[in-house]
């Protein structure tokens, strides 16, 4: 009978501690996932992705060349490649004397008209000259020869002459300080003092300066290689 009070006195202790239990407030642990992150499990280890941004660089447009501006202050320059030139074409004169390498501005000069001026450098006398193109003469093979008047330092006007040929410049140019003559292959030539090449020029020369007239005589009109033929329907 003891024992039969004491199985029931131990079963109610036990139902007493059960029902105790059941009614204490129980704190749970409740971890918030935020819907951009993923709960990692305790052996997981995070997994860090570099991203690289690539910088949106645009590249400026590339300038396009400006046209090269010309070097000519006159129809011709000082040249450093004309003596090589002109040797290697075969063309160099032998009895040339105290004479300038120059270059010349072709298309300038092929599209001098009448009533243009253009200018011409000396280099012998460091001049350079105006001259007012008075007459252009047009030849059958398409050589243009060109006629102009030009004001000295003295106040005396001087003529110049000069004909554009298809790989040829050729004239000359009166001026205070003597008769220049030159030549050219292609762009590329050569300006000398006519005294310089032609002794049996300069008594006609000093004959010229005495009278004071720039007119050729008739004698050297007609053996001057540097005069250009006129075209002959204008004859």
């Amino acid at each position: 009978m003891k024992k039969l009070i004491a199985f029931f006195a131990v079963v109610a202790i036990i139902t007493s501690a059960y029902l105790f239990s059941q009614n204490e407030p129980s704190t749970i642990n409740t971890a918030i996932d935020t819907p951009s992150e993923k709960r990692l499990k305790p052996d997981e280890n995070p997994v860090v992705t570099e991203i690289t941004l690539k910088p949106n660089i645009t590249q400026p447009p590339t300038p396009s060349k400006a046209p090269e501006e010309s070097t000519f202050y006159a129809v011709n320059k000082l040249s450093d490649k004309a003596k090589a030139v002109l040797n290697e074409a075969g063309v160099l004169p032998t009895d040339l004397n105290n004479e300038a390498y120059i270059e010349f501005d072709l298309p300038s000069l092929r599209s001098l008209e009448a009533g243009d001026n253009f200018e011409l450098l000396i280099p012998q006398s460091a001049e350079t000259f105006i001259a007012e193109v008075t007459f252009i003469d047009v030849a059958g093979n398409g050589d243009k020869s060109i006629f102009g008047n030009v004001t000295g330092a003295d106040g005396r006007f001087h003529t110049t002459v000069l004909t554009v040929g298809k790989d040829a410049v050729y004239g000359q140019l009166t001026a205070p300080s003597g008769n220049y003559v030159f030549e050219s292959k292609d762009q590329y030539g050569w300006i000398a003092a006519k005294r310089d090449l032609y002794k049996k020029h300069v008594e006609f020369e000093h004959s010229e300066s005495e009278h004071h007239s720039d007119a050729q005589h008739p004698e050297q009109e007609k053996s001057d290689l540097f005069a250009p033929k006129l075209n002959n329907n204008d004859k």
